[in-house]
């Protein structure tokens, strides 16, 4: 683009989930929208990638139904194919053990004893009872040691806790995170979605541009413009200025504390200020075939390591082939050696799926990838501690995200969050938008 001025009534930044949500949204409702995303295409961490037929997500990706997400996909008319998971395996001292996939295979199946399985089922009638922020000020940790006593089962709940918040550091993490989403998985499958997640990108974008956005793929925002406690714009990398009353940020929150005066804005500084982000190790290894396919699922008790055969549920691997996620759960304080976190999930596969090395087409390792942006910390009082959508001391800026507002955790925080500033938006009665990354 040339240097010029543009003018619009309201302008977006981000082009990932949250982004895509917020223009469907706004499309639908007769709002004009135009998305400029800084890569080549968008999706963010959303984003497949293909490799000779396997579609490679960036990192172990799934979705957790009957919350956000699930409503936000129903209300915009999206659909798609997936599996769930139907059994899986527990590695403990180097042996494989039938791991209870659902409730029911909890209270029946193998490793735990007859004391485990009735202290499992007071545990889930205690969850079945409270609400999750009733555990918000306390850590995972601590609840586990206070509501499940003996040790084989708390052993059990903290690996299963690790997977579900995305961390090791369970002493960091509020319980509300945990509570929650072990509640709403005995209610609702985990879906593995087909094509992978480009999948929900390609359909958001789909429902956006069918309602009237414009998407640019391969521009930028280099900084959001503001005078005097109010929005005025943005400015492309381009050099080219957008007029704007209202601007949405939907970006990572380093990102939007760049955007928003370099960083130096003291109040957006302060928004962002310490934010603790669950950072993974990911390896992803496309085989020629699955060299034990009684094991298609492990849950390491061990350690904070976890394996999936997705394309065993989903179709995310060309016929006969079959592809594996791992990963390990960091500790934000101490994340470990690259290399060396590389080698327990390869030594998880040795565990899990020896031959794997034999049967290789490709791999993908991700040293250090944020699953998500913002933790629900207990020193920040769970999901209500997260940055709400709308910044008051600047009039007219938003924020959506999996960082942004109080509602769910990973994808459902990032949908939640844009429903919310959709709502907000239009109800200011807003005609016109860009969205912009």
């Amino acid at each position: 683009m040339e240097s010029e001025t543009e003018q619009t009534g309201i302008v977006v930044i981000g082009g990932g989930i949250a982004g895509l949500t917020v223009a469907s949204y706004l499309a639908r409702a007769g709002v004009g929208v135009t998305l400029f995303e800084k890569a080549p295409a968008p999706g963010g961490r959303a984003a497949s990638r293909d490799l000779e037929g396997f579609r490679f997500n960036r990192g172990i990706h799934a979705l957790y139904t009957g919350g956000a997400t699930s409503r936000v996909l129903r209300e915009l008319g999206i659909t798609y194919g997936h599996g769930s998971p139907k059994e899986g395996f527990v590695l403990r001292d180097g042996t494989l053990y039938p791991f209870p996939a659902t409730p029911s295979q909890f209270l029946h199946r193998g490793w735990l004893d007859a004391g485990d399985k009735f202290g499992l089922a007071r545990l889930f009638a205690r969850i079945a009872v409270i609400e999750p922020d009733a555990a918000a000020q306390v850590s995972v940790e601590e609840w586990l040691e206070r509501h499940v006593r003996r040790p084989r089962l708390r052993l059990l709940m903290a690996a299963t806790a690790r997977t579900f918040v995305y961390t090791s550091a369970l002493d960091l993490v509020s319980a509300e995170v945990f509570v929650d989403k072990l509640r709403r998985t005995l209610r609702h499958p985990v879906h593995y979605i087909d094509g992978g997640w480009q999948t929900l990108v390609d359909e958001l974008r789909g429902t956006a541009e069918r309602a009237g956005a414009r998407i640019v793929s391969g521009a930028g925002v280099e900084a959001v413009e503001h005078s005097n406690g109010r929005v005025t714009g943005v400015r492309l990398r381009d050099r080219t200025s957008v007029s704007a009353s209202t601007v949405i940020v939907a970006t990572r929150p380093r990102d939007a504390s760049k955007l928003v005066d370099g960083g130096a804005h003291p109040y957006m500084s302060s928004i962002v200020e310490g934010l603790v982000p669950a950072s993974l190790a990911c390896l992803d290894v496309a085989l020629s075939k699955l060299p034990s396919p009684r094991y298609p699922v492990v849950q390491d008790l061990d350690g904070p390591r976890f394996m999936t055969a997705q394309s065993l549920y989903s179709r995310v691997a060309p016929e006969g082939g079959v592809l594996i996620y791992t990963f390990k759960q960091l500790d934000p304080a101490n994340p470990g050696d690259q290399r060396d976190n590389e080698r327990d999930l390869e030594a998880l596969l040795d565990a899990a799926q020896a031959g794997w090395r034999e049967a290789i087409i490709e791999r993908q390792y991700l040293p250090r990838i944020e699953a998500v942006e913002a933790l629900p910390t207990v020193a920040s009082g769970g999901f209500a501690g997260r940055p709400e959508p709308e910044v008051r001391k600047i009039a007219g800026l938003y924020l959506a995200g999996d960082w942004i507002g109080s509602e769910g955790f990973l994808a459902d925080t990032s949908t939640a969050s844009a429903r919310r500033v959709a709502q907000l938006v239009l109800s200011r009665g807003k005609t016109s938008a860009v969205v912009a990354h």
